[in-house]
């Protein structure tokens, strides 16, 4: 009689510890699958946010929105002429904005552009500082070359400097669309050149003739 009750107290603990180690991997298996749930649910969720927050900045855009745009761009705009030349490009290039909305959607992390190590960054740069996006534009450093010396240089009708090397530096540009002009006694040459992707590095050549 012992020896059975034995045998059948035996067999009640291994049905015991059978159960309780289905309880434990059914817990494991739901801890898994949450963690899963809530992880995809998070990524899709800020995925939305980033989706939501381009949008908004595109509309800034169109609709030349200075007060959301100080909100959004990550650099100092202290008037609206700031970004005329950025609002003169996208009027006669209205593809820009699918541009930049194309760009802005591949960005991940802040990885898809490191400072210094290419010549070709987006247009807009997404960055997410303390919980709020900002979008940081490239800014096109412009040359001009040529043989005159002395000659003034206008960008946008606003004097810049003179012709003192064959090469001069003349500024930082946020993207857009800009007329350079080299003004001389004699003559006046303009050109105008669109700061719209590509190379940060542009050189305007004036002839000397």
């Amino acid at each position: 009689m012992n020896e059975k009750g034995g045998l059948q107290k035996e067999a009640m603990t291994r049905s015991e510890r059978r159960k309780r180690k289905q309880r434990f991997v059914f817990v494991c298996l739901l801890f898994v699958v949450s963690a899963c749930v809530v992880g995809a649910w998070g990524v899709a969720k800020q995925e939305t946010s980033e989706q939501k927050v381009i949008e908004q900045f595109i509309t800034a855009l169109r609709q030349e929105d200075m007060n959301t745009l100080k909100q959004f761009i990550d650099a100092p705009l202290e008037e609206k002429a700031s970004l005329l030349p950025l609002f003169a490009y996208l009027r006669k290039h209205p593809e820009g904005y699918d541009q930049i909305r194309k760009e802005l959607a591949q960005q991940k992390d802040d990885r898809v552009y490191i400072k210094g190590l290419t010549s070709t960054p987006p247009i807009f740069l997404m960055k997410l500082s303390q919980g709020t996006y900002k979008f940081e534009p490239t800014l096109y450093h412009v040359y001009v070359q040529t043989n005159e010396q002395g000659a003034r240089i206008l960008i946008n009708d606003t004097y810049v400097g003179e012709t003192n090397a064959s090469l001069v530096k003349v500024g930082e540009y946020v993207p857009g669309l800009y007329e350079v002009k080299m003004v001389t006694d004699e003559r006046e040459q303009t050109k105008q050149i669109s700061l719209f992707g590509g190379e940060r590095i542009r050189i305007v050549r004036f002839d000397s003739n």
